[in-house]
């Protein structure tokens, strides 16, 4: 083949390909390919978490126990959220000279995330095969209205005195992503 030909045909053939391709819906990881929505979860202006379980061939348990353990990290990350309010709000006590009132955002958050999480439906769930092994999995999302209702009871059941502007500061705090140190901070133990 004539060697001027070869690289024209290459970069041809490349775009080809890139045209033809689309996004992926699988993500590979490790050894076997795990779908999108199960490796990165997401909902717009929320929080979104995927659990998955080993398929035991029995819906009904696969269910209950994916359920469980996806609440369990949902709560985690509204505990990490809560927890980022409470700084928030200590130091803009503190620089105010004002002592803090009511109750802390993270013991609120504790009895409100289980009520609110008991009712939520999964958003999607199924069984997917990855790694050379079937799962049941399941996503849990809370997304920015309910994120804005969740934050609005967590003020009212702490009895504590806000102002708007610092009820803007925090709302924002608590929609925040937070930062890879603290959610590893916040999972390796305190407050759970």
């Amino acid at each position: 083949m004539n060697r001027t030909l070869l690289p024209v045909l290459l970069l041809v053939g490349s775009a080809i390909l890139a045209a033809c391709g689309g996004p992926s819906k699988t993500l590979t990881l490790g050894m076997g390919g795990i779908p999108e929505w199960v490796a990165q979860p997401q909902v717009e202006q929320g929080i979104a978490v995927t659990e998955c379980v080993p398929a035991s061939n029995d819906f009904s348990t696969d269910r209950q126990e994916a359920v469980a353990n996806a609440r369990q990290s949902l709560a985690q990350q509204i505990r990490t959220k809560a927890r980022a309010m409470d700084r928030t709000y200590q130091r803009r006590v503190k620089a105010e000279g004002e002592s803090p009132g009511g109750s802390t955002f993270v013991s609120v958050s504790k009895q409100l995330a289980e009520e609110t999480l008991q009712g939520m439906n999964p958003e999607k769930m199924g069984y997917e095969k990855f790694n050379n092994q079937k799962h049941f999995c399941l996503m849990l999302t809370m997304g920015g209205s309910e994120m804005q209702e969740y934050f609005n009871r967590l003020l009212e059941r702490s009895d504590r005195e806000i102002g708007p502007r610092d009820e803007e500061i925090l709302y924002q705090e608590f929609k925040a992503e937070q930062a890879p140190e603290e959610m590893k901070e916040d999972l390796s133990g305190s407050d759970n």
